[in-house]
């Protein structure tokens, strides 16, 4: 009876340990999206000590269906927005995660057009994918880094991806950051009607940082603010 009952009390201390080693790495990884969004656009190449590439972004359980994208270039608000559709599904795990092919191949065609031939995913990695378009020029994109909070009210996240784009005689490589935070817009936060999913607004930060890879002394080369809304919609047809 006392060895059963000193497992019992040993699991529930390794219980509570376990829950506030998760609590510390998640303050930890707040500060410094945080301080990301703060430092921005005076950015260097992230070093991301907490960073899982093992597992995809997790996104919050109302982000599930499809939704109509519009963003907006906020530092440069003269561009016309780039409109798009994107799919959120419940994995085997019961976790919410992004349609990364299809999302790619929506944001794809609205920023390249008939240019755009198709996106594939690796089917042995989540973090590998190419972008096929026309003329025999691809892009082999990386996921080389990625932070997250677990939290249920909001999604804020890190991604940093090599690009190597391939074209006949000749490759080029460019490191990209991507830091989003989304949240359900405010003003539909009180909607009554629970028939329809309030919106989600955000701004999505972006860094391109060149060729040096894993240098982190390099500074952005190039920054992007922008401001994103998703509608829900029944279909993505």
């Amino acid at each position: 009876m006392k060895i059963f009952l000193g497992l019992i009390l040993c699991l529930i201390f390794q219980g509570i340990f376990l829950e506030s080693s998760f609590a510390l790495v998640d303050s930890n990884v707040r500060e410094f999206l945080e301080n990301r969004v703060n430092q921005w656009p005076e950015l260097y190449l992230p070093n991301f000590k907490l960073s899982d590439t093992s597992k995809d972004l997790i996104y919050p359980k109302w982000f599930e269906g499809n939704w109509l994208v519009t963003s907006q270039d906020i530092v440069n608000d003269s561009e016309e927005p780039v409109i798009y559709k994107v799919n959120f599904f419940k994995n085997d795990s019961d976790l919410i995660v992004g349609n990364r092919a299809k999302n790619s191949e929506s944001i794809g065609k609205a920023i390249f057009g008939e240019t755009l031939i198709k996106v594939v995913n690796d089917p042995q990695s989540i973090n590998n994918q190419i972008t096929y378009l026309k003329d025999d020029f691809y892009i082999d994109s990386r996921i080389t880094g990625r932070n997250q909070i677990q939290d249920n009210d909001i999604f804020f996240a890190d991604e940093l991806v090599i690009q190597t784009a391939h074209k006949p005689g000749a490759s080029r490589i460019n490191q990209v950051e991507t830091i989003s935070k989304f949240q359900k817009c405010s003003e539909e936060i009180l909607e009554v009607d629970n028939s329809i999913k309030p919106s989600i607004c955000g701004v999505q930060y972006v860094a391109s940082y060149g060729s040096k890879v894993g240098d982190p002394s390099i500074h952005a080369i190039k920054t992007n603010k922008y401001k994103l809304k998703f509608e829900f919609i029944e279909s993505l047809h």
